[in-house]
């Protein structure tokens, strides 16, 4: 069975402008990244050359930032939330309204018609600059499906 889950990859459009936001903007801390052609063919992208960033939140989740240098710009726009294999990720917050000025600040987008109050907390997904929907939440009681101290 699987032994460890160090980190999960996200293929941005802008490894500069993206690591900005995570780091900067949502508070992340930069790791280790770099550049080569090797993983190319494992992404099935022969000869491309892949740029990496990892980036990790103090309470320990990992993020992979790739890009493939020189590669086609895809569409910024927030994709729809149906669409198979779009992740999503989650984060506690404790003042929604100001991650969300957070995300826009840092180049994101509010995506204020999901706003809503779940009855353990107020919900609202918002869109990093290569639309990958960001779910904030900001709790208002304890619930056990949200780890929280």
């Amino acid at each position: 069975m699987i032994r460890a889950f160090p980190h999960f990859g996200i293929h941005v459009t802008d490894l500069e402008r993206s690591t900005r936001f995570y780091v900067e903007g949502l508070g992340f801390e930069a790791q280790e990244g770099g550049r080569t052609d090797t993983p190319g063919p494992l992404l099935e992208l022969p000869g491309a050359t892949v740029c990496t960033q990892f980036v990790r939140h103090p309470e320990g989740l990992r993020m992979e930032l790739w890009s493939i240098e020189g590669g086609a710009a895809a569409s910024a726009d927030p994709r729809p939330a149906n669409l198979p294999g779009r992740p999503h990720l989650c984060f506690i917050v404790d003042d929604l309204d100001a991650v969300a000025a957070r995300v826009v600040e840092y180049g994101g987008q509010r995506l204020d018609q999901s706003r809503c109050d779940l009855g353990y907390g107020i919900l609202m997904f918002c869109a990093d600059p290569d639309g990958t929907r960001i779910e904030l939440v900001q709790m208002t009681s304890q619930w056990q499906g949200y780890a929280q101290d």
